[in-house]
């Protein structure tokens, strides 16, 4: 979406010397790594959709090196606020109880939820997430989320409440919910959870997955769903029984 840019690329020069020292050495969070679960596995998908990690190290003096270790997850503040403050943001505090920091952009209806934590990007990491940039990273569903269907389809409601689309299309009485991400691995990843759950979708086009069919909306909002408001409102009107 058009908010990507303020995932983590975006950055002023000072970043690192503005936000180091939160979590140097001297005062490192803990964590409770949370085990496998449903909730962590929809936290996944969200961080794969609209999330990022990111570590940075600097030096003040040549004894002195200190790092930031951050997450970060991006939204439009005038649809996704609900989703990502009364959701998103629990769902954080429960899984890793840690303190997450809310935000806006100026000049620009972005807004993030930030934790910092050199354990949590460790964490995260060793689960398959790596830092940095998620397309040259190649990031995908992980074997442990994929090999149990519980997980796999909360991360699909992960994935699709931060990178889901849902539409009436124009002059029908039908409607699409749709799938876009630039990560053709992950693109395969998603299309393939889909049909081994027996819903039938496009083949992937032009970074877009699609699910037309009343049949197999249902077959979606069923067994995958949203958590995200600016969808289930939308769907709540689609009357798909009729």
């Amino acid at each position: 979406g058009i908010y990507k840019k303020f995932i983590i690329e975006e950055k002023e020069d000072n970043w690192g010397k503005k936000k180091g020292g939160e979590n140097s050495s001297g005062r490192m969070k803990k964590i409770n790594p949370p085990k496998d679960s449903k909730e962590f596995a929809e936290f996944y998908g969200i961080m794969l959709g609209d999330g990022n990690s990111h570590r940075t190290s600097f030096y003040n003096s040549r004894k002195d090196k200190r790092g930031t270790y951050m997450i970060r997850i991006v939204g439009d503040s005038r649809h996704d606020r609900d989703y990502l403050v009364g959701y998103v943001k629990p769902l954080i505090e429960k899984l890793f109880r840690l303190v997450v920091k809310r935000g806006e952009f100026k000049q620009s209806n972005a807004m993030f939820l930030e934790v910092y934590s050199k354990k949590l990007i460790e964490f995260l990491e060793a689960k398959g997430f790596i830092p940095g940039n998620k397309i040259k990273n190649k990031l995908r569903i992980p074997d442990w989320i994929k090999d149990n269907k519980n997980y796999l389809k909360k991360c699909l409601r992960g994935l699709y409440d931060t990178d889901g689309s849902v539409y009436k299309l124009t002059n029908q009485n039908s409607h699409q919910i749709c799938f876009t991400n630039y990560n053709i691995g992950l693109m395969n990843d998603v299309r393939d959870s889909l049909l081994k759950f027996g819903i039938n979708c496009s083949k992937i086009s032009n970074k877009d997955v699609y699910i037309t069919k009343k049949s197999e909306l249902r077959k979606f909002l069923k067994l995958i769903g949203f958590s995200n408001n600016k969808h289930l409102n939308k769907v709540k009107m689609w009357n798909l029984d009729k």
